[in-house]
């Protein structure tokens, strides 16, 4: 049986232990909330970008080119596949959900024609673990403030597979929150640009009278805002990924908190139980050397 020192190291270790997985949810509640509000405010810019493509795809010829464009290049070809995981744990399933909607992309497209970038040490990990290990890793961003040098630095990887590999088919494979979960999959083309994505803009209304018009070569313009739709989507990816990741975290620590708490409990009535005997054993002790001290 545990002593009272014993029983008490192991209780003031759960109480430290209690400590550090309340700082952690609320680490995990901070970044959430600041997650959602930069993938809020990405919103107005990515309104921003829509009209601009709304402008130029005004232009019959230019819809029709850039349609075509689109069509030919999800007609087939090599696929590049970005995976959002984390690179800590204590998440619960968020990277292995995240991994599994992955290896599906990988199944449906074979895994010789698939390039693999992950975002994410435990992702990465899953993903080699299954025989796919990514081409590139880039670490998750440390903060909100690192979502925008992370989608930067993706940013190129996708211009370098376009460029220099001749992959035009690039997907997302993360995790977004919902209601229901903290983690749900989420696969997405990220390119080519949806025909369909295309023709909505080529005739959607414009909100005034007036339209703006714009100077200088319209491919060049259009490829701008192609790119920068691109780093939007990307972006957003990134923030919905890290408020899941944060989501999964939160629901783990609490479910570890609930496990603490419980434990904490057994431990604080078995050492009152062992207390409660140790004082017993005392006092009949003393009783004991009482009596005996009188019978002398």
């Amino acid at each position: 049986m545990e002593t009272l020192e014993i029983l008490q190291r192991r209780i003031e270790t759960t109480r430290d232990l209690q400590s550090i997985v309340r700082t952690m949810k609320s680490l995990s509640a901070v970044t959430i909330r600041r997650a959602e509000r930069a993938s809020e405010a990405v919103r107005a810019y990515d309104e921003t970008v829509d009209r601009g493509l709304q402008v130029l795809l005004r232009r019959p010829e230019v819809a029709r080119a850039a349609i075509a464009a689109s069509e030919a290049a999800a007609a087939g070809g090599p696929l590049g596949l970005i995976v959002f995981g984390s690179d800590h744990g204590l998440c619960g399933r968020f990277n292995d959900v995240t991994v599994e909607a992955a290896l599906g992309e990988i199944g449906d497209h074979g895994a010789e024609g698939v390039t693999l970038a992950a975002v994410g040490a435990r992702a990465a990990d899953l993903l080699a673990g299954a025989g796919h290990p990514p081409a590139t890793l880039f670490a998750t961003p440390g903060s909100v403030k690192g979502l925008r040098a992370t989608t930067r630095a993706l940013l190129r990887l996708v211009d370098d597979w376009r460029h220099a590999q001749g992959v035009e088919r690039i997907h997302l494979a993360h995790a977004m929150q919902t209601p229901d979960t903290p983690a749900r999959p989420v696969t997405t083309a990220l390119l080519p640009v949806s025909p369909g994505y295309l023709r909505q803009q080529a005739t959607r209304s414009w909100p005034s009278r007036r339209l703006p018009v714009h100077l200088g070569p319209r491919e060049e313009m259009l490829a701008r805002l192609i790119r920068e739709h691109v780093f939007v989507r990307l972006y957003r990816a990134l923030a919905e990924a890290q408020t899941s990741e944060h989501a999964s975290r939160l629901a783990a620590m609490q479910s570890a908190e609930r496990g603490i708490r419980d434990r904490l409990s057994e431990m604080d009535a078995t050492f009152r139980q062992l207390r409660q005997k140790e004082i017993t054993t005392e006092m009949l002790d003393v009783v004991a050397g009482a009596a005996a001290s009188e019978r002398r």
